[in-house]
Formats: structure tokens, sequence, C-alpha cells
């Protein structure tokens, strides 16, 4: 399903408009005084390096302009944020899904209201079912259209939780 989220990012229209962007920025060091306009802060935890630099790409276009930091693991994404502040984490639920889960623990344990967000392949809806109770304030299928995951991580940078219309919520 990975590839059906590159397919839709490299339209042609969407490799007309990727030019600029902060996608290649790194946030400021925690602390720092903000010299950017405003820009969002995004950490995106993906395993696939090209996956993670799509997304990446796709946050630091318009309209989120985000300045975007890609890594690899959780693990890693935990140094980043007590390194740099984000005003959001894009992460990766995979199999076994523990890892996102307990970033989200983590980060609330250390008192941090940095929202997560959870990207998982369409045929791992049911991780992202079942992680509904972790804390993540967003949940997304990676087979979402492109605009609609911008618009519900807009809704999350302003303070708001958000499914992607994709998940089957039934019986739940």
């Amino acid at each position: 399903m990975r590839w059906k989220l590159l397919e839709s990012l490299a339209s042609s229209a969407w490799l007309a408009s990727a030019g600029g962007g902060g996608g290649r920025q790194a946030p400021l060091p925690k602390g720092s005084a903000r010299i950017t306009s405003g820009a969002p802060r995004i950490l995106v935890v993906e395993s696939y390096s090209l996956v993670g630099a799509a997304v990446g790409r796709l946050l630091g276009r318009p309209p989120l302009d985000a300045l975007v930091e890609t890594v690899v693991d959780t693990q890693i994404a935990m140094t980043r944020l007590d390194a740099a502040d984000f005003d959001l984490v894009v992460c990766e639920l995979s199999d076994p899904p523990s890892r996102a889960t307990e970033l989200v623990a983590s980060l609330a344990a250390r008192g941090s209201d940095v929202p997560v967000v959870f990207l998982a392949d369409a045929e791992e809806e049911q991780l992202l079912l079942d992680s509904l109770t972790s804390g993540a304030t967003g949940f997304f299928t990676m087979d979402c259209a492109p605009d609609e995951f911008i618009e519900g991580l807009s809704s999350v940078l302003q303070g708001h939780y958000t499914v992607g219309t994709r998940l089957k919520l039934s019986g739940r």
C-alpha cells in the first residue's frame, strides 16, 4: 500500500508544485528563539526512507509549508523530540505497533503535549482501530487522499482529533 501514497504524490500536478516548501529545514533546538514565520514543525517517523521523504515533501509544501524532519524509528524520534521543539509527530504504525504506541506513552509520561498522528498501510487498518485508545490524536491509512491527510493534520495542529474517512469505525 505504501506505493499508492508514493504514486499519488508523484502525480504530474504534485511534481510541478513540489519545488520549495520547507521540507528540508530542521526544527530549531529546544528553547531557541523562533526565526520562522510560524510554520509548523513536524517530525515524520517512517521506516521506509522513500515513503518518509514523500510524506515530508507533501507536508513541506502549501498549504502547511511545514518544516519537516524525517527519522526511521521511534528511538531516534525520542532523541529528536528531546533535542528540538516539534508541533506534531506523524508516526508509522506497523507490526509490531507497540513502538508507535510506546512513543505516545513516553511523550505523555514526560508531560509532552506534542500530538501524534498514526499512519498505517490499508491492510493494517485493524492496528489503527486497536490503537484508538493509545492517546494519539489522528489516525490515517496510507491510501487516504493527500488533501484529506493535510486537512486532518491541520485539524490536529489546531487542537482537534481526526480519523481518516477510510477507517471503518462501525461497532466501536
